[in-house]
């Protein structure tokens, strides 16, 4: 069994955090290895205003760069799905691939993210009452009792045993790494930013993000969030609401990561803002889902714009400062 001490992406006291990014650092860690990079795209924001979807449903922020994690850090990730729908899988056809592949990648000394339902987990907050996607890192497997090790970075823990065949019910998709050799030097800490301001034909894309941030701002105002089933749709959307803080926390370790590669202290006060930013947008949603619960009122929704306004107007000026150093 590997043995892997689970990490968190992100310091306390934020609890806005993605099992994902918490794998990641977890392996990225333990192969001694950076994986900030991938965050170099966390901040793009785009909104379809002409979407018939539910106003949170109109937001998309990018996937982790995954690109950037092997070019930069030397780690190749390949995501694979499995033949799953609802909870569980659609048929067993692929078990002993499956099995075969872990097996193999955790006697060459690797770990495996796997994907799995929270519901079969009982060390997680949704055990028996919530279907939800989770991922957690496969470390060991006992052939003998017929059992699976796992570390769960997310909740802080390590070697948890599942029954191998529950898991095989019920992981639906897995990731496997590899090391490789980086390809682009560190120290041009400005190309870097500069990729993660503009797109490859120079347009500002941040800047883009900010007029969508605008127009998502504005939605907000007109029609707010509605909530019919508050045990579904809240947590619904506060899933998609926990999307803009993450991004910036996300953002704020890629200006930490190019604070230290360039000791520029202004990239180290801008990381902090971006940690503040995340902290506003966390309140944005416990404001927005409280007052949706009170029927959601004209008066309430225009402060809170207001304030979604001032906070944009503060990553604005941050994109300004950011572009002055690229």
């Amino acid at each position: 069994m590997l043995d892997i001490q689970p990490l968190k992406s992100f310091d306390p006291p934020f609890q806005v955090t993605s099992c994902i990014d918490d794998h990641f650092k977890t392996v990225s860690n333990w192969l001694g290895r950076d994986m900030r990079t991938m965050y170099a795209d966390a901040c793009v924001f785009e909104y379809d205003a002409d979407s018939q979807q539910l106003l949170l449903d109109r937001i998309v922020y990018p996937r982790l760069n995954l690109s950037y994690l092997n070019t930069y850090h030397g780690i190749q990730v390949d995501f694979r799905d499995r033949n799953f729908s609802g909870t569980t899988l659609n048929s067993s056809e692929d078990e002993k691939p499956f099995l075969d592949m872990l097996q193999a990648e955790l006697d060459a000394g690797m770990a495996v993210l796997v994907g799995i339902d929270v519901y079969y987990c009982p060390w997680s907050d949704g055990y028996l009452k919530t279907h939800a996607r989770h991922s957690c890192l496969a470390v060991g497997i006992d052939q003998k009792d017929q059992k699976i090790m796992l570390v769960d970075a997310y909740y802080g823990k390590k070697n948890m045993e599942m029954e191998l065949q529950l898991f095989l019910d019920i992981s639906f998709y897995y990731a496997t790494f590899s090391k490789t050799d980086p390809c682009f030097s560190h120290n041009d800490w400005k190309g870097l930013l500069s990729s993660s301001l503009y797109d490859q034909t120079s347009v500002p894309t941040m800047q883009n993000s900010i007029r969508n941030l605008e127009k998502f701002a504005k939605a907000y105002s007109e029609e707010g969030i509605i909530i019919s089933d508050p045990k579904v749709d809240t947590q619904h959307a506060i899933f998609q609401w926990m999307r803009f803080s993450l991004a910036r926390l996300r953002y704020a370790s890629f200006i930490f990561y190019l604070h230290e590669l360039s000791q520029e202290d202004m990239l180290h006060t801008i990381g902090g803002q971006y940690l503040e930013l995340a902290r506003r947008w966390d309140a944005i949603m416990h404001q927005s889902i409280k007052s949706s619960f009170s029927g959601d009122p004209v008066n309430q929704r225009q402060k809170i714009y207001n304030k979604m306004l001032f906070i944009i107007q503060n990553e604005s000026e941050l994109l300004n400062q950011l572009q002055d150093l690229a």
